[in-house]
């Protein structure tokens, strides 16, 4: 049998299928074989070629060939929603953890659940947020040129981090913190400096506290000496009514134990009572007749006070209870008619806040914007008496005593109608009304975020008070009428894209 190399084989088949007459017979005398051979050769080499083996490999080629093709598009749609995380992208995840107030090694852990083991560890972390802090104190006085002179109202108070207060003045209509600086003392000094910087200051509402109260009577002597107008002092409301609510607290407690003790002397003179010898003790009774008394009197007292806490808390609305806008006079007479009521030590520090004439503030301001609107005066009251309907929908509901009420609003609106100038008008008086602040709120919220920090580290820098500041300014909000606005962009501060 003669054995033929696959060249020679491979030769064969293509003079066999592809070669001109003659080609057989040529190659079968080049390699010493005769014409069978090459064509018995030829017919192995086809067979080897449409072998079924042959045909699975091919199969499973094209197989693993779709495999791949479809595991590099999805790798590539992956590659499209991939994040690189790279030393850069670490230091913005540190930066803005801290600036939200979490720990370091609380941002490194979820950081890990990324990184794995190419996490940076804490100490590089800090030095990362302390670069961007460095550059955070560079950046904000540039902002803070264009942020304070835009500063019409604001809103002060102090903070303390390890007996070290942090002064905080923040806008209150765009929540845009316009100072949190670490200083040496609260004093006047101190205050009239930092209230000094906001050349358009027209009202400061503040708590019960000397230093600001100081720092605004030294600023407004400096702005008297050169010729501008003094900024008016608004006590805070939030704190009194927070204090109203907690001593109304103590009174409720209060008399809830003078109920328990009524019930237990009477529980106890029933047990003597059902007693082996009833007579026995004869006059305890008077326990009795003695703890109720007590119990009714501290609940009608606590009644008492609870009307009259109402009634003080209805002087702090803008809209009188007939839909009129409130006058200061209204307010004082309301408050000083509930005061008496208003008995007992807890009360003190209540009742020296509602004394307070800068409590009122808000109510001659009020007045004089409303005056000064480019509006008639019969316009400017439709437009009040629809907004007070709007503000307290309760008013206008019900079938009796809200008929009227319902008849003034409708009587407003028309004429608002017919004088052309329903839009402008209405929009004017709810524009200058959302712009009546007099609470400090705002700023204790943003005083909760830093104490939220404090609990945390117990170590606030100033380093660190910038770069929360910066965060807190550039952010937008997510929920409420601010939604999707940042404090720097609702002040109207022009930032880059």
């Amino acid at each position: 049998m003669i054995t033929s190399s696959v060249r020679q084989r491979i030769a064969g088949a293509a003079a066999t299928l592809f070669g001109r007459y003659g080609a057989v017979t040529r190659l079968a005398g080049a390699y010493g074989l005769c014409r069978q051979s090459v064509y018995r050769q030829s017919d192995a080499v086809r067979v080897d070629l449409e072998a079924q083996a042959h045909r699975q490999e091919v199969l499973d080629l094209r197989q693993q060939l779709e495999q791949a093709l479809a595991q590099a598009a999805a790798l590539q749609r992956r590659l499209q929603d991939a994040v690189v995380v790279d030393p850069d992208r670490q230091a913005e995840f540190a930066t803005t953890a801290q600036a939200e107030g979490v720990s370091l090694p609380a941002a490194r852990r979820l950081l890990h659940v990324l990184l794995r083991q190419r996490t940076p560890r804490v100490p590089t972390l800090g030095r990362w947020t302390q670069a961007a802090a460095q550059r955070s104190a560079t950046l904000l006085p540039v902002l803070d040129e264009h942020t304070r002179p835009r500063v019409q109202q604001a809103v002060a108070d102090e903070i303390f981090v390890r007996r070290q207060p942090i002064l905080m003045v923040v806008e209150p209509d765009s929540l845009c913190w316009i100072s949190g600086r670490r200083v040496a003392h609260r004093d006047g000094v101190t205050g009239a400096e930092e209230l000094a910087r906001l050349p358009a200051l027209a009202q400061v509402t503040k708590d019960g506290g000397n230093g600001l109260a100081k720092g605004l009577a030294l600023a407004n002597a400096h702005r008297q000496q050169h010729g501008q107008a003094p900024a008016v002092e608004q006590d805070d409301h939030f704190h009194v009514l927070r204090d109203g609510q907690r001593a109304l607290r103590i009174s409720a407690g209060q008399t809830n134990r003078a109920v328990d003790r009524a019930w237990q002397a009477d529980n106890k003179e029933r047990k003597r009572r059902r007693g082996r010898r009833p007579g026995k003790g004869y006059g305890r009774g008077s326990a009795v007749a003695l703890r109720w008394p007590q119990a009714e009197a501290a609940y009608e007292h606590w009644c008492h006070q609870e009307q009259a806490w109402q009634q003080v808390t209805s002087a702090f609305t803008l809209f009188d209870a007939s839909g009129h806008l409130q006058t200061r006079a209204q307010a004082e007479a309301t408050v000083a008619a509930a005061l008496p009521a208003l008995t007992g030590k807890h009360w003190d520090k209540t009742r020296a806040a509602l004394r307070r004439p800068q409590l009122w503030t808000y109510l001659d301001r009020a007045h004089q914007q409303v005056a000064a609107l480019p509006v008639p005066a019969e316009l400017r009251q439709a437009a009040l008496r629809v907004e007070a309907a709007r503000r307290r929908p309760g008013r206008t509901a019900g079938d009796s005593a809200a008929a009227a009420t319902r008849a003034l609003v409708l009587v407003a609106s028309v004429l608002l109608f017919r004088a052309g100038g329903a839009g402008a008008a209405a929009a004017a008086v709810r524009a200058l009304l959302a712009g009546v602040w007099r609470a400090s709120s705002s700023v204790e919220g943003i005083n909760s975020v830093l104490r939220m920090q404090q609990a945390r580290h117990r170590r606030l820098t100033q380093g660190l008070l910038d770069l929360k500041r910066l965060y807190w300014n550039c952010h937008a909000f997510r929920t409420g009428q601010r939604k999707r606005q940042s404090p720097y962009g609702r002040l109207g501060v022009p930032l880059p894209d």
